[in-house]
């Protein structure tokens, strides 16, 4: 029995760019004959973190959070400390008359000197309260608390580039940590360097988004190596007590690895978060020209290539007669993707 390749593509399903795509000069044909030759299936996850944590065996609990925070923030000598936390990403949310738009940061953006600066002035001021923040990666960080609060948040991924109101946290102990967001806000716009940035015209972080709340899951692992740059993805595999690593130049580099594997490519993710369209096609192309080197690579009579939207389906490629074969094909990736819950 062959190996099972899980690549995960969070980003390919963004209606405003697949609109876009016909009135631009690059097709990407190859990639639409691939998709339109394979086998769509439902999958469970309908954004990249549902995906992840349904690849580990971690499914959707009505009323609760996918823990996020704790799997991001693990490491081996936090293993029992039994504590909660939540995802708490620095953002810049700009006022739209009486409403607040949510604008996702690039972490690169986010200087260390200033980073350490919030994060200093967060945990001083709600020390009392057992709140702490810690910088997990560049651009991202966790908070520790001490109890799992009753609420229920949005990941970063459905609020950015809209209005927050609908995406508040909702439960019991919603009204707190409504206010708390607030508090925030006015805490981080005193901070000099957040001045600073706002009088040259840079966006500055005057908010924290807190998202998937939780402890530490058990979690299933069919993988033997992971590969991709996430944070929630180096969470699961320190959980796993699995190697991760960086995305290789080639994906066919991957599959010199022994048994199943996972590659997350986050280009077309990151493009979407931060509303570039012209980053998507780039980044789109540039897939386009990876999977065909894998496809190259990989021998379909034995191994099984599964490639997912993140959208609650995945495409199963497999062997039809000739690998050229799954270059036979007319639909649009619009098309293909279009009629399966664009959102």
């Amino acid at each position: 029995m062959g190996r099972q390749i899980d690549l995960l593509l969070p980003g390919l399903h963004w209606d405003t760019a697949l609109k876009q795509l016909n009135d631009q000069d690059y097709q990407p044909k190859n990639l639409e004959r691939v998709l339109s030759k394979a086998k769509l299936v439902a999958a469970p996850g309908v954004d990249l973190t549902t995906t992840l944590f349904s690849l580990f065996g971690v499914t959707v609990v009505a009323d609760r959070d996918l823990p996020s925070g704790a799997v991001t923030a693990f490491t081996p000598d936090r293993r029992t400390d039994g504590d909660c936390w939540a995802l708490a990403t620095p953002v810049h949310l700009l006022a739209d008359r009486d409403r607040l738009i949510l604008i996702r940061l690039a972490p690169q953006s986010i200087e260390s000197d200033y980073a350490h600066r919030l994060i200093r002035r967060f945990n001083s001021h709600f020390e009392s309260e057992g709140l702490s923040l810690v910088e997990v990666a560049q651009g991202q960080w966790c908070m520790k608390l001490s109890a799992l609060p009753e609420i229920t948040t949005s990941d970063i991924e459905s609020v950015a580039g809209r209005h927050i109101e609908n995406f508040m946290p909702a439960g019991p102990d919603g009204a707190y940590w409504r206010g708390l967001l607030n508090e925030i806000q006015m805490l981080f716009y005193q901070e000099e360097m957040s001045q600073q940035r706002m009088s040259q015209g840079d966006a500055c972080v005057n908010g924290l988004w807190l998202s998937g709340f939780g402890v530490c899951p058990e979690i299933i692992n069919r993988y033997s190596a992971l590969f991709g740059s996430h944070p929630l993805l180096s969470g699961l595999a320190r959980l796993s007590n699995l190697p991760v690593s960086d995305l290789p130049d080639e994906f066919a580099e991957a599959t010199a690895e022994d048994g199943n594997i996972a590659i997350l490519f986050t280009d077309l993710y990151e493009a979407e978060l931060n509303a570039d369209t012209g980053d998507w096609a780039r980044a789109l192309s540039e897939t386009e020209q990876k999977l065909c080197g894998l496809l190259e690579i990989v021998d379909l009579e034995k191994d099984q290539l599964s490639i997912y939207t993140c959208k609650g389906t995945r495409f199963e490629v497999r062997n039809r007669n000739s690998i050229l074969d799954l270059f036979k094909g007319k639909k649009s990736l619009f098309q293909i993707l279009g009629p399966i819950g664009l959102v």
